[in-house]
């Protein structure tokens, strides 16, 4: 969840975030997220969105792990309600079931980022 306060309205806009799925790539260091992010504006204090107020989109994400940083964001793509139409039929045309990756076995990284203080003080001037 992000949240972004708007000093001048007093408008608090939260962000949800759910994912869809990820893709491996290649490599073990990047993967495509595919998720529906929602935003919800508030002019209360953010004590409660407004249900009215609330907008979703899809987004694309590609991602980088870096062992120092975990998973990080390369670039983001956001697909509009009026390209979803094309997007399915385009995914499930004929030509794209012809591609087919060979199946490989992914290692799990691990979602908590571990910090050594000695090695933290060896960066630090």
């Amino acid at each position: 969840m992000r949240i972004a306060f708007n000093k001048p309205s007093g408008q608090v806009n939260v962000q949800n975030e759910t994912i869809l799925n990820v893709f491996p790539t290649a490599d073990d260091r990047h993967r495509l997220v595919i998720a529906i992010q929602q935003d919800s504006d508030s002019g209360n204090g953010g004590s409660a969105p407004r249900r009215s107020g609330q907008t979703s989109r899809l987004v694309l994400r590609q991602e980088t792990h870096a062992e120092d940083v975990g998973w990080f964001v390369q670039s983001c793509v956001t697909i509009e309600p009026e390209q979803l139409p094309g997007l399915k039929m385009a995914l499930s045309s004929t030509s794209t079931r012809k591609l087919h990756p060979p199946a490989r076995q992914v290692p799990r990284v691990p979602a908590l980022l571990r910090f050594d203080n000695r090695t933290a003080a060896n960066h630090v001037g």
